[in-house]
C-alpha cells in the first residue's frame, strides 16, 4: 500500500484490503466446526499476518491442537477474501505472549496487500487511524462458510493521546513489563484486539490494538427518577464514574520478530 500522504477516506479505502477478522474453526465430533470469531489484524507482507497474542491464545480461549484459522475481510459487502491458515503452532502460528503478539502465515497464492509500517516515535497529538472488524454477527451459509452480512469493516480516527511506559497486568497471566504504550482517545470494543493503529494521512502502521483500561473517578450517589422502579427495588444507587483510556502497543519491541520473517521498512 501507498504510504504517501492522501485524505483519510482514501487511506481507509487501502488499508481495507490489508485488514481482517480472525475466526476459529474448531472441529466437533459431528465433523462440523465450532467457528468463534476472535478479533482482528492485518497484513504487513503478502504472507505475515499479525494479531495480539491474546487473540489467539486467551487463557479463558485457548488455542488447541487441531484448530484452524481463517483470516475473513469485507470489501463492500458481497465480496471479500479468506486464508486459510493450517499449519498449526510453529509452523504457520507463532506467538509471543510476553509482547502480547502473534504471526500467521498464510500460503494463499493470492495477491495480498499489506501495510506499511513503522518503528519510528509517535509525537502526542499525532492524527491516526484504527481499523478492524469489531462486534461481528456470524451467520454461515448451506456449505458452512461465514456471511459477510454479519463482518463489517468499522474505522475511527482521533490523535494520539499520550505516549508513555509502564507495566501492564491485563491479568492473562503474562503482564507487560516496560512496554511503550500508544494512548488513544477513542474507545476500543471487542473484536478491535489485533488491529492496525496506524498515521491517518499515510497508513503507515505505528502500533497495534491492546484494548483499553478504565480508571474508577468518584461514585455519585443517584436516584433514579426517569424509569418506573420494579416492585421491591430502591430508586436509589451508587453511579461509579470511570475514565476509559485505549491503549496499543507499538511495534518496536517486536522488530526482530517481524524481521525474522522478512518484514522490513
Amino acid at each position: 500500500m501507498s504510504s504517501k500522504s492522501r485524505a483519510f477516506r482514501n487511506v481507509v479505502a487501502d488499508v481495507r484490503h490489508a485488514v481482517f477478522s480472525v475466526h476459529r474453526h474448531r472441529p466437533l465430533p459431528d465433523g462440523t466446526f465450532l467457528i468463534t470469531p476472535l478479533g482482528s489484524g492485518f497484513f504487513v507482507s503478502s504472507i505475515v499476518f499479525v494479531t495480539c497474542w491474546h487473540v489467539i491464545d486467551n487463557p479463558g480461549s485457548p488455542h488447541m491442537t487441531g484448530d484452524i484459522y481463517k483470516l475473513v475481510n469485507n470489501l463492500d459487502g458481497m465480496h471479500g477474501m479468506v486464508h486459510d491458515i493450517t499449519g498449526g503452532v510453529g509452523k504457520d502460528i507463532y506467538l509471543y505472549p510476553d509482547q502480547d503478539f502473534a504471526i500467521l502465515l498464510s500460503h494463499s497464492k493470492v495477491d495480498q496487500a499489506y501495510l506499511p509500517i513503522s518503528y519510528a516515535s509517535i509525537p502526542v497529538g499525532q492524527e491516526i487511524g484504527v481499523a478492524g472488524y469489531p462486534l461481528p454477527r456470524l451467520t454461515t451459509d448451506q456449505n458452512g462458510n461465514v456471511a459477510l452480512s454479519g463482518m463489517v469493516f468499522r474505522v475511527a480516527k482521533g490523535v494520539a493521546t499520550a505516549l508513555y511506559r509502564t507495566d501492564l497486568n491485563s491479568g492473562d497471566g503474562h503482564p507487560l513489563k516496560d512496554t511503550m504504550i500508544l494512548e488513544v482517545n477513542f474507545l476500543f470494543v471487542p473484536g478491535n484486539s489485533g488491529g492496525p493503529i496506524f498515521d491517518a494521512e499515510t497508513g503507515r502502521v505505528l502500533a497495534y490494538v491492546k484494548g483499553f483500561q478504565r480508571h474508577k473517578i468518584q461514585e455519585v450517589h443517584e436516584r433514579c427518577q426517569l424509569i418506573p422502579v420494579p416492585a421491591g427495588m430502591n430508586n436509589e444507587y451508587l453511579d461509579s464514574v470511570y475514565a476509559v483510556y485505549s491503549l496499543g502497543l507499538t511495534l518496536e519491541p517486536v522488530r526482530a520478530q517481524l524481521e525474522q520473517f522478512g518484514v522490513s521498512l
